[in-house]
């Protein structure tokens, strides 16, 4: 600390003791030990002072918590846009012909079955497929061909 050696400190106390003197000597190195201990003290008295305004326990008093709770603003809560948001989101993953929609953390998972959902839901919309109309005959040559393929793949 302050490029400060054994050495230097050994001079700096001869020197100390050549000028005040041997019998002054003692006296001061009492005064110098006060005066590093009550430094020590104001430095420690000061970092508990500052960890105790840092933590303040006040703001576990649970009956505090359940007033602010209470006295919440209904902005807070989430706005029928926000779930309709969520709603979209939701239906934009949703693929074409899926049973089950699964909600919930991975932990948790909740399979929710799509038919069980309102009909005018995203989520169900999403999912649905037509089925094939009878007068669309472009669909039911492509549904033939297919029934073809697959015979004539069978031995």
């Amino acid at each position: 600390m302050f490029g400060l050696t054994f050495e230097k400190l050994f001079l700096v106390a001869i020197v100390a003791g050549l000028v005040i003197g041997p019998q002054r000597l003692p006296i001061y190195t009492r005064r110098l030990a006060e005066l590093i201990r009550s430094f020590r003290s104001l430095i420690d008295t000061s970092k508990a002072r500052a960890e105790l305004e840092a933590l303040d326990v006040r703001q576990y008093d649970p009956r505090r918590i359940v007033r602010e709770a209470l006295t919440e603003p209904a902005a807070a809560l989430p706005a029928d846009e926000a779930i309709e948001a969520d709603l979209e989101e939701q239906a934009s993953r949703v693929r074409p012909g899926q049973k089950y929609l699964v909600s919930g953390g991975s932990a948790h998972p909740r399979r929710i079955l799509i038919e069980s959902l309102p009909a005018d839901d995203p989520r169900r919309v999403a999912a649905y497929v037509p089925s094939l109309a009878a007068d669309d005959e472009t669909e039911l040559l492509l549904a033939e061909v297919n029934r073809l393929l697959e015979e004539s793949a069978l031995p």
